[in-house]
């Protein structure tokens, strides 16, 4: 029997391997740190002055969740106005491939965002402000693929009458990813950030970019990108935190209960192990208990084991990648003494002893008098 403390029925375990499986990787654990980001990023969406808002973190710590996540939790908020006006789209996203050759495809990025929101005849979009300085131009008679500018009117305009607040785009440092190189071209970085900074401009809507530390990079590289972007750092569980490390046990106390195996698991007694092969992230978590959920189905095994954990951890170079990768990104949003003293260096706002000297000269009270020896025993 399973215990009554388990996180699904026992009928689950009558079902095949395949809906275990499902069960298992469908499930979304809403643990601290996503409920923390999600707050923030809605009272932006809702609430914020900036048209950009970008989130990050490290690789696997579990954006894509939140993606969905977020989508799901304003739908929900919307619902009373989703049932009286079944037209709106309120927020939409996609996930931005990887740009071949080094170059980014605008045209398949506006298809993307348009096929999102369910527009209609997408391929014969045509751009009017052209086709009318042309009375005998065949695309008044023809059906021809839409040119990157109308298909960019068309969301423009769909954003407009679907009421959407926000556009997510996940891996968005793909934006960026020019001739393999993030932050090797400044202007071309700034040329793709104005493209975005006017579409959400010219439709009215949130762009909330989702990405690793590298999409931090190339904003911090250049003051104009910066200033005009909300960043929310989406960080991993820090061993170093007390709070982090309770948090992170009760998240692996959650996981432990969910795995649908006749036994349970005894994660909780590997803690540690399982800490240093996640690196803290719950994305590198999740889907390495799928592996091990997948191995122990296909065996025939009736609970995951440490030996079934230690066949399915990443290998140790890649986990020293990842977090060489999380340390160095999470720098960035520490606040140091060092950073404040040269700030303050560099604007001349560091006191020095003249001003100090000068202010104590002008700063005494009237008629109080200057401490001084009297002269005694003279007449």
């Amino acid at each position: 029997m399973v215990s009554k403390q388990r996180l699904f029925d026992d009928e689950l375990l009558n079902k095949s391997k395949e809906e275990r499986e499902k069960f298992f990787n469908d499930y979304t654990v809403s643990h601290p740190k996503m409920k923390q980001v999600l707050i923030e990023l809605k009272n932006e969406i809702y609430k914020g002055s900036h048209n950009i808002i970008m989130v990050v973190g490290p690789s696997g710590v579990g954006k894509s969740r939140l993606f969905n996540a977020t989508i799901n939790s304003v739908i929900k908020d919307m619902k009373q106005e989703l049932e009286e006006n079944k037209s709106i789209i309120p927020i939409t996203g996609i996930e931005l491939p990887n740009p071949d050759l080094g170059k980014f495809n605008w045209k398949d990025f506006y298809y993307r965002v348009l096929t999102s929101v369910n527009e209609p005849l997408i391929d014969y979009k045509i751009d009017l402000s052209v086709v009318n300085k042309m009375p005998n131009s065949p695309l008044r008679t023809t059906r021809t693929a839409s040119t990157a500018a109308a298909l960019r009117r068309s969301i423009e305009s769909a954003f407009f009458y679907r009421e959407t607040k926000a556009l997510l785009i996940d891996e968005a440092q793909h934006f960026f990813k020019i001739n393999s190189d993030y932050r090797g071209n400044s202007e071309k970085n700034q040329k793709q950030f104005n493209s975005i900074k006017s579409l959400a401009n010219m439709s009215h809507t949130k762009i909330v970019l989702f990405g690793t530390y590298d999409l931090n990079a190339v904003f911090n590289l250049d003051g104009q990108l910066s200033r005009r972007v909300k960043e929310i750092h989406f960080p991993r569980y820090d061993f170093a935190n007390d709070k982090d490390i309770k948090n992170f046990k009760s998240i692996l106390l959650t996981f432990q209960k969910l795995l649908p195996l006749p036994r349970e698991a005894n994660l909780m007694e590997h803690f540690v192990y399982l800490y240093e092969n996640c690196i803290g992230c719950t994305g590198i978590l999740k889907n390495w208990l799928q592996r091990c959920l997948s191995d122990a189905l296909e065996n025939n095994e009736d609970t995951i084991t440490y030996t079934n954990l230690k066949r399915n951890a990443l290998l140790t170079k890649k986990l020293l990648t990842l977090a060489n990768e999380a340390l160095d990104g999470e720098l960035i949003f520490k606040e140091s003494k060092g950073d404040k003293e040269k700030l303050k260096e560099l604007l001349g706002t560091k006191k020095d002893v003249r001003t100090d000297k000068k202010e104590q000269k002008n700063n005494l009270n009237p008629g109080k008098r200057k401490p001084t020896r009297d002269d005694v025993g003279l007449i």
